[in-house]
């Protein structure tokens, strides 16, 4: 079973995610470069992340409100958070960019049902998770399709990767859960006892161990999939009479 993230893992948008907080940011007076916005908020992730996993459990709402704080701290914005959140909480929802996929993103998934895995989506969304899949036609590669918002849990939290679990009849080693935030895609995953597969970028400078591959973009997925021979545990197929037959296909980097 192989579970994917969704923004920027498998679809993106046009401007992307970042790059509209940037905007939004710009628009309200907060002058900062891009790459300041984007490492700004995948080391807020990833700082979030780790002080949330530290509880038994959390709601969706603490990941957000802290996640904006963190934002603001890591942007160097010392007065006027609050006010400056909202404001472009408001200018985020007013903008409906156009959906594209991520290059690489469908080959690789239909290379991947070709070959018999199943799949599912594990997404921190707005609620609009497989209407967003249906509008770039990938809705029907997946299994499941989990959105924060419809399920009352977020990322990293181990009850929504739990949750997935439980809907592919599948044991934690038998998944991996691909994704390109480092906290609440990588570590979230980790804590669960699942395999995880970190799209990298420039800023997280994290330890690599255990049982998580490093790629730089999701077209090497497939090879790191397919060529594996270091993961102690099967491949995900369709059957569990096949799982236990199959040999590992999971090559750690």
């Amino acid at each position: 079973m192989i579970t994917f993230d969704f923004g920027d893992t498998l679809v993106s948008s046009d401007p992307p995610y970042l790059t509209r907080i940037w905007m939004g940011l710009k628009e309200l007076g907060v002058e900062r470069k891009l790459w300041e916005v984007e490492k700004a908020y995948h080391m807020a992730d990833w700082k979030e992340s780790v002080e949330l996993l530290k509880k038994k459990w959390f709601k969706p709402s603490d990941y957000q409100h802290v996640l904006g704080r963190r934002l603001m701290e890591e942007l160097g914005i010392r007065t006027g958070r609050a006010a400056l959140l909202e404001d472009l909480y408001r200018w985020l929802v007013g903008f409906r960019p156009e959906r594209v996929m991520v290059p690489g993103a469908r080959q690789l998934l239909a290379e991947l049902k070709k070959s018999g895995y199943k799949m599912g989506v594990i997404s921190n969304n707005d609620g609009r998770t497989r209407e967003k899949c249906r509008h770039v036609d990938i809705e029907n590669y997946f299994e499941f399709i989990l959105d924060s918002t419809l399920e009352g849990m977020v990322k990293p939290d181990p009850r929504f990767f739990k949750k997935a679990l439980k809907l592919a009849g599948a044991r934690p080693e038998q998944v991996l859960h691909i994704g390109d935030l480092w906290g609440s895609d990588i570590l979230g995953a980790r804590k669960s006892g699942l395999w995880a597969m970190w799209i990298s970028n420039r800023y997280c400078k994290p330890e690599l161990k255990g049982k998580i591959f490093k790629i730089g973009n999701i077209k090497q997925a497939l090879n790191h999939i397919e060529s594996g021979q270091e993961c102690p545990h099967p491949r995900p197929v369709r059957s569990p009479r096949a799982i236990a037959q199959q040999k590992c296909s999971l090559k750690r980097r």
